[in-house]
């Protein structure tokens, strides 16, 4: 596949300064030319691209490389994805690009699988009348149907699986795209009996699934797991249809589900997208930013709508959204209300969308002063100043404060939200317990990461009884609903605590792999330190010999 001379022609071929153009505004510096970076937020340019030499370089990021690394990276593209692209674009016949399977990366293999199976289901859905049926009668048409590649996957536990062995994928293949799963009895398909809403990039290649039970007994929807190909907490169902309507209008309409993004598209609303069952997140925000820094983000008009719309202030404002947002009505969704309303009375209620601030009063149900307060901590967190600013007009405004008394409250609040570099946890944090408040406000915002603080995180070693018991109950919880939503059964000292991570979540949001990663480690080497003394005292001479090996281990950045 990684000819060097077939690279080599295709980029002799392709003008890296004209490429770039298409995604970036570039300007004429010296020698070289000059723009904002793609990768990374910046109001400087420090991206540079240079013609005599055909390679960029970001000075903010570190991002750099050839035409085929920019798109790659811009893409999210596989290599052989990225340079089939390019060679069409230069003119170069795809035959000279080698198709012998074995030397295709792992990535593309696992795409390819995809795709089979992509297509496998949408031949199930033509198959199958009463699949066929359900989908149309939850208002789906056939073009819209065809648009989002709908399919079926099929009664049974080796429907999908048999086909894929028929047309010469392994066993391994197959299971590392997430189609199939182990049992007992061997491998069986991960989808059965669903409606499967294919998830693809923003050139089309499906990396995943969302399956859509028709039994009602049955979990609603259950996605694909993570892969080589597929993340989550960056991926959004719908972008690939809604870009070039992003880019023409302006903005981004961020509903909830898959469904949303349908029956909005069919509407003429087709600048939708949704996360895959998660909240939103910094990755997102970040796909997003490469077409749009505006949204307009709806919510379902339920509990868990409204707590999923105060949980995505802070990562909204720390990324510089210029956002408005949406509570529908009590008991709908998009998809819902577009069905009983229609697309006029829809366009009308964005129209009537909120601003962060009318929002936040709308929905904040504390006493005068400590929403105040809530609302300066999350003006604090806007990057942008002139915006932030605008936000503490409009609150002096709105609560009628004398707007230098607001703006001496920001100074202070504003100054005593960074320490260290991370931003400190909400003023009930109690000392020595900052890692566990840490480690619950990241499981609020990323509920994604649940699975993995828990794998490293022993319950025992919690000491705070508000943090243990919100852990339990948004364990208890996993699978039954988002854990970033209140917990059912919450008393009334762990709401406040959950309302105030949600608010204020402690650290930046965009280097929350790190911090959970330090907070995780701080603990362990909390617990180790306990367990060193105790042997120490104690004179077990071989416990203290163990621990003492252990401790190097630690001390060279190994878990232990």
């Amino acid at each position: 596949m990684k000819n060097e001379r077939l690279l080599e022609e295709i980029k002799s071929r392709t003008d890296i300064v004209d490429f770039i153009t298409d995604y970036v505004q570039l300007k004429k510096s010296g020698q070289n030319w000059k723009g904002l970076c793609p990768f990374h937020q910046e109001k400087t340019p420090s991206f540079m691209v240079s013609q005599s030499k055909q390679i960029f370089h970001c000075f903010g990021c570190g991002a750099g490389g050839d035409v085929i690394t920019f798109l790659l990276k811009h893409d999210n593209l596989s290599f052989h994805e990225a340079v089939t692209i390019l060679a069409k674009k230069a003119g170069i016949s795809l035959e000279a690009i080698s198709k012998d399977t074995k030397s295709i990366e792992k990535d593309e293999l696992i795409r390819k699988a995809l795709s089979e199976a992509g297509s496998f289901f949408a031949l199930k859905l033509r198959e199958t009348k009463d699949a066929e049926a359900y989908i149309k009668g939850r208002g789906v048409s056939s073009e819209s149907i065809e648009l989002f590649q709908i399919g079926y996957a099929p009664q049974g536990w080796s429907n999908l699986l048999r086909h894929m062995r028929k047309n010469g994928y392994s066993d391994t293949v197959i299971k590392d795209a997430g189609l199939a799963v182990s049992g007992n009895k061997g491998l069986y398909d991960m989808f059965r009996e669903r409606i499967m809403f294919p998830i693809r990039t923003t050139n089309g290649s499906v990396i995943a699934f969302g399956g859509r039970a028709m039994d009602s007994s049955l979990p609603k929807y259950i996605n694909s797991p993570e892969t080589p190909v597929f993340k989550k907490s960056e991926t959004l169902y719908g972008l690939h249809t809604a870009k070039d309507a992003i880019r023409s209008k302006g903005f981004v309409i961020i509903v909830e589900g898959y469904m949303d993004v349908i029956i909005c598209y069919q509407h003429g609303f087709q600048n939708v997208v949704a996360p895959l069952g998660t909240s939103l997140t910094f990755g997102h925000l970040q796909r997003l930013r490469k077409l749009t820094t505006k949204a307009v983000v709806v919510f379902d008009g339920d509990a868990a709508g409204t707590n999923a719309a105060k949980r995505s202030l802070p990562l909204l404002c720390q990324n510089n959204f210029e956002t408005k947002l949406l509570m529908l009505p009590e008991g709908e969704d998009p998809d819902s209300y577009l069905r009983k309303n229609g697309g006029e009375a829809f366009g009308m209620l964005l129209g009537k969308a909120q601003s962060m601030m009318d929002f936040f009063f709308s929905v904040s149900c504390g006493g005068r002063v400590d929403t105040v307060r809530e609302a300066l901590t999350l003006i604090a967190q806007n990057a942008d100043s002139l915006a932030a600013d605008e936000m503490l007009t409009e609150l002096s405004g709105r609560t009628r404060i004398n707007e230098i008394t607001v703006r001496e409250e920001f100074r202070k609040i504003k100054n005593r939200t960074i320490v260290g570099g991370r931003k400190a946890p909400g003023p009930h944090v109690s000392k020595g317990k900052k890692e566990e408040y840490l480690l619950l406000s990241a499981v609020i915002h990323f509920p994604e990461k649940l699975d993995y603080v828990l794998s490293r995180l022993d319950m025992k070693d919690i000491s705070d009884k508000t943090v243990l018991s919100l852990f339990e109950k948004i364990s208890a919880a996993a699978g039954r609903n988002d854990p970033g939503d209140i917990p059912g059964g919450a008393g009334e000292e762990e709401r406040i605590m959950f309302t105030r991570l949600s608010v204020e979540p402690g650290f930046d949001l965009e280097h929350a792999d790190r911090n959970i990663e330090d907070c995780l480690r701080s603990i362990e080497k909390k617990k180790f330190d306990e367990r060193f003394r105790l042997a120490e005292s104690s004179g077990d001479i071989q416990l203290f010999n163990s621990l003492l090996m252990e401790k190097k281990k630690l001390l060279e950045g190994k878990k232990i």
